[in-house]
């Protein structure tokens, strides 16, 4: 008899799960075209702008597939990006659609591509067909202000139109955003408890010792989910004891975290994390396909000081970033010996910055960048606020790494010489060096936006922007020497360079570990020709020696005048006595030849 149940129990399961009334994935439809029987409806009629990259959404919505985007299989997508500010009102409606019966759910993947600029959206139904005239007379199933940046499923419960013909309709409404993609439209009979993995919320780097196994589950039944049993297994061993989750209320599409409460002592290297969900609300889970999931981990023997990494994007003809740039400098100057930064500049808006290279629009896609000012932090988009960027350090400084980086560069005439030491304290494959090139003080690329001075600007990655792929083992440095020749560049000055290394795993995109690399004078290291500066640092008077005649200009790092003066004499005394500690930049200039030199400051 209890065969005869379980039986009827999975075949029930198979029906509800098999069982799909309407779906559409867009792969077949032409480019900038829609499936048929679906109807759109552009009621702003605002024009998209069409200097910016969003200038192929040429309707409401159109369907593509877009390398480099947060959706990259085909899919419908739509803007409220236009030539001027306004606010979007473009529709996107499903053809006819019989909701089931039993358990109707409607899922969907829905993605907003940029996180500076997420569109929002509105989910509504009809049970008539959309006419331009009774639009606005369908009900709201889902709002949202802004939609998920990473790509997310949704799930919607259609109980309330079991049944019934319905007509679904996605509607962008956002005002001076960028794009909103969905894909993978479903409406379906779905089973009462089912539950699925998301991931597994361990890092994929950690100390060795005692961890708890911790992840993240969704709910795809039709019904609440109060209860679920959770074991994991590691390196294909027996199963741990079964950890029971209860006083919960997940809602249908929502997810929930768990922490097993049996820890895993973990000893040094490669191991496989496997967990199983299963048991939902006491009862066999139907599809049990989505129920285990695995990940790959690297147990480190040690764990050391880590450094957070700032990436921005920036353009001298970009009013907001003049804005933001006015916050940022003093901060990072502030912050100098906590983290490292660097300052891509992009080509965009209009003609973009003067110093905008190649390799500057490949970090830009590498990240999915869209606007601009925009920043991240250890390969995570930052939030632009100066109390973001403080919880950014902290959190790296309280993270550790299992990578130290070591190296001194040199150059000699416009080549920069770069030998980089990394000390792996764990054996993890595939992951990246990058080495980046940055003058720490720029003023020829002014734009439009009021700016005369930046910060960081890269000017070259070694030995590409795609870095070098290395495979570190537990123990054993790893040592390359990078060189470049810089005279191609826009460096301005030579003495004014620095580099910053870094590792990053492309997948997920973090950073492990980061270090600024001060690159020491060249040949005859205080003196500029028979020009010589001497004590540096210095806490009274910096002597310079055979500029008579010069002009000299004394900037801090903000690249704000402290202090100047013309036709210096033969044995020039410049008085910094009065200066607060830091680092600064002297600018001599003979006629047409300007030279600059850092200046530390020790009082």
């Amino acid at each position: 008899m209890k065969k005869t149940i379980l039986l009827f129990t999975l075949l029930i399961a198979l029906v509800f799960t098999s069982k799909a009334q309407f779906s559409e994935n867009f792969n077949a439809v032409a480019d900038a075209g829609m499936p048929t029987g679906w109807t759109l409806f552009n009621v702003d009629g605002l024009t998209v702008n069409s200097a910016t990259s969003v200038n192929w959404v040429t309707n409401a919505w159109v369907c593509y597939a877009k390398a480099g985007l947060a959706i990259t299989s085909k899919c419908a997508w739509s803007t409220s990006w236009y030539a001027s500010a306004g606010t979007s009102n473009d529709w996107m409606w499903t053809p006819a659609i019989t909701v089931p019966n039993t358990n109707p759910v409607l899922s969907y993947l829905v993605a907003a591509q940029d996180p500076s600029y997420p569109d929002g959206y509105e989910l509504r139904i009809s049970t008539t067909a959309p006419t331009s005239a009774n639009l606005m007379s369908s009900t709201v199933l889902l709002t949202a202000t802004s939609a998920e940046t990473t790509a997310t499923t949704k799930y919607i419960s259609l109980a309330a139109y079991a049944g019934q013909t319905v007509y679904i309709a996605w509607r962008n409404n956002s005002v001076d955003m960028f794009l909103l993609a969905v894909d993978d439209v479903s409406v379906q009979s779905t089973p009462n408890n089912n539950a699925a993995m998301v991931s597994i919320n361990n890092p994929a780097i950690f100390a060795s010792g005692s961890q708890s196994i911790t992840g993240t589950m969704k709910n795809v039944g039709f019904n609440n989910i109060t209860s679920y049993d959770v074991t994991y297994k590691i390196d294909g061993g027996s199963a741990s004891a079964t950890y029971s989750v209860t006083g919960v209320n997940i809602a249908l599409g929502a997810t929930g975290t768990f922490t097993h409460n049996v820890p895993y002592t973990f000893p040094t290297g490669a191991h496989t994390i496997q967990v199983t969900i299963g048991n939902v609300n006491g009862s066999v889970d139907p599809v049990l396909t989505d129920n285990v999931i695995s990940k790959s981990v690297s147990v480190a023997s040690q764990m050391n000081p880590k450094v957070c990494l700032i990436e921005g994007f920036s353009a001298s003809t970009c009013a907001p970033c003049a804005s933001w740039n006015a916050t940022f400098n003093p901060w990072a100057v502030t912050n100098d010996a906590n983290m490292n930064f660097i300052k891509y500049q992009v080509n965009w808006p209009g003609t973009g910055d003067p110093y905008y290279i190649a390799q500057a629009g490949d970090r830009v896609t590498y990240y999915g960048v869209s606007g601009v000012p925009d920043m991240y932090h250890d390969g995570t988009v930052q939030t632009l606020s100066t109390a973001a960027l403080d919880a950014s350090v902290a959190a790296a400084v309280a993270e550790k790494s299992p990578f130290t980086i070591s190296g001194t560069p040199s150059y000699v005439g416009t080549t920069v010489t770069v030998p980089v030491t990394i000390n792996p304290y764990v054996t993890a494959a595939g992951l990246t060096v990058q080495v980046v090139i940055c003058e720490v003080l720029t003023t020829g690329n002014v734009g439009t936006n009021g700016e005369t001075s930046w910060h960081h600007v890269m000017m070259q990655m070694l030995d590409a922007s795609a870095g070098t792929t290395v495979s570190f083992t537990d123990g054993t440095p790893y040592t390359h020497t990078f060189t470049k020749n810089m005279s191609a560049t826009f460096v301005e000055h030579m003495t004014d360079l620095i580099a910053v290394v870094f590792i990053q795993d492309n997948t997920t995109k973090k950073v492990y570990q980061s270090k600024t690399l001060q690159i020491p004078l060249g040949i005859g290291e205080n003196s500029i020709g028979d020009v010589k500066i001497y004590p540096n640092p210095a806490t009274d008077n910096v002597t310079i020696v055979n500029a008579i005649n010069s002009d000299i200009a004394l900037y801090d790092m903000y690249g704000k005048l402290i202090m100047s003066d013309n036709k210096i004499s033969n044995s020039y005394l410049l008085n910094v006595s009065d200066l607060a500690k830091g680092t600064y930049i002297l600018k001599i200039t003979d006629g047409d030849k300007t030279y600059s030199r850092k200046i530390t400051v020790m009082n």
